[in-house]
């Protein structure tokens, strides 16, 4: 809590060069021991508010002072403070939404230590209305992804993957389109969500989709060379850099295997907080 609380004095200050001096003494330090604690609502707070501290000083360097786009916030918590006064700029909103969460963290130290006061009782039934949303956030995420495991094939083995050569069960085209959409929607909704369990399970199910769509169209192009009168065949991408087309062909079925692995998890995870 204390490494936090320097964080937001020097950003209160405002002075980006400070502030960016700080963080690279805190960081990685900082994530490495909120990881190290045990998980519950603390730490979710704890890691979502050094990484968004973290964000600040990014933004200082990458239009940070550019109006935020308060129609994409989360509408229960970050949209309100984008709305207000403190959320006038990208790097004014990220601050804000540190604070948000250092002060839940805060709370529920409080309450652990038997602070029953008004503020912390408001402020830990603020946190437990929003982690009740983020479980209708995670959930729709994982809806998302698992749209995903219908129509891409996970062979069970190199071997088996070679006996058949299918990566996908319908066209390019309409994968394409299927995960373009499903992962930019799913990389909205993981904006919203705090770092718990949930969130990383589910970001590395997205990363592993988008993995896999990467090396699927090397291996797309590699099996089907495009001729031109102007300038003849095209050059294999998996030949430029020295890959076997069939074990990048695996790797894009791994991946995506990978993926499905993550969104089961996430699953069990959303679960568990429901019991």
């Amino acid at each position: 809590m204390e490494k936090l609380r320097r964080l937001d004095e020097a950003a209160a200050a405002g002075g980006g060069g400070d502030y960016r001096r700080l963080t690279r003494r805190l960081y990685p330090g900082l994530f490495v021991a909120v990881a190290g604690m045990r998980q519950g609502e603390l730490k979710t707070d704890l890691d979502t508010a050094a990484f968004l501290y973290e964000e600040v000083g990014r933004a200082w360097s990458a239009a940070g002072d550019a109006p935020p786009d308060c129609e994409r916030e989360r509408p229960d918590t970050y949209r309100p403070l984008c709305l207000g006064p403190a959320g006038g700029s990208v790097r004014q909103l990220l601050l804000a939404k540190a604070r948000l969460h250092a002060r839940w963290a805060e709370a529920a130290v409080k309450a652990f230590r038997g602070a029953a006061d008004g503020e912390t009782s408001r402020l830990l039934s603020e946190m437990k209305a929003a982690r009740a949303y983020d479980l209708l956030i995670a959930a729709r995420v994982s809806e998302t992804l698992k749209s995903l495991e219908e129509i891409v094939h996970t062979s069970p083995s190199y071997a088996d993957y070679l006996e058949h050569r299918a990566e996908a069960k319908v066209s390019p085209e309409k994968l394409e389109a299927e995960f373009v959409g499903a992962l930019g929607r799913a990389g909205a909704l993981l904006g919203w969500l705090p770092r718990s369990p949930v969130y990383y399970h589910l970001s590395s199910a997205r990363r592993s989709y988008g993995d896999g769509l990467f090396w699927y169209w090397k291996v797309h192009g590699s099996k089907k060379m495009v001729v031109s009168a102007a300038a003849g065949f095209e050059r294999d991408p998996l030949q430029e850099m020295r890959l076997d087309a069939g074990r990048v062909g695996y790797t894009v079925v791994t991946n995506w295997k990978a993926a499905a692995k993550y969104t089961r998890l996430a699953e069990q995870s959303l679960a568990a907080v429901a019991r």
